[in-house]
């Protein structure tokens, strides 16, 4: 008689930590969201930044002046802020999915949300220096 061999799934060869939420829709369909959002900032930034002055404000203090101002170019630690955000939301997520779903998907929520407050951050710098 001979024995079937089957190739593994590449899902198979991940850690069991990881696999149940890979799985998930939801764990997925965050994901693309906040990479999304994550992405279109990128992309605005990109065609802002030729506009904008060589210096740029990117901290104000509590009575509204400037105290942090960076090449233009310093803008973009927005979005690579919003990456580091989401992969180390996901991973707690997928580290936490198999004794609390709820939370991961909580941790996927509040990416999306860091997302759009990076959003709103990097339109009040911009229309701060161009206005």
């Amino acid at each position: 008689m001979r024995q079937l061999f089957l190739v593994p799934n590449w899902l198979d060869r991940l850690p069991l930590w990881l696999r149940a939420p890979l799985r998930d829709r939801y764990v997925w369909s965050m994901a693309i969201i906040a990479l999304f959002v994550n992405l279109g900032l990128f992309a605005f930034l990109l065609l802002v930044a030729p506009q904008l002055p060589p210096l740029v404000p990117l901290h104000y203090a509590a009575n509204g002046q400037p105290d942090r101002i960076e090449g233009k170019l310093a803008i973009f630690s927005l979005p690579q802020i919003g990456l580091i955000m989401i992969v180390l939301n996901f991973l707690l997520g997928g580290g936490m999915y198999r004794r609390e779903p709820l939370a991961s998907y909580l941790l996927g929520g509040i990416a999306i949300v860091a997302q759009f407050l990076l959003w709103f951050a990097a339109i009040s710098i911009v229309r701060a220096v161009l206005v």
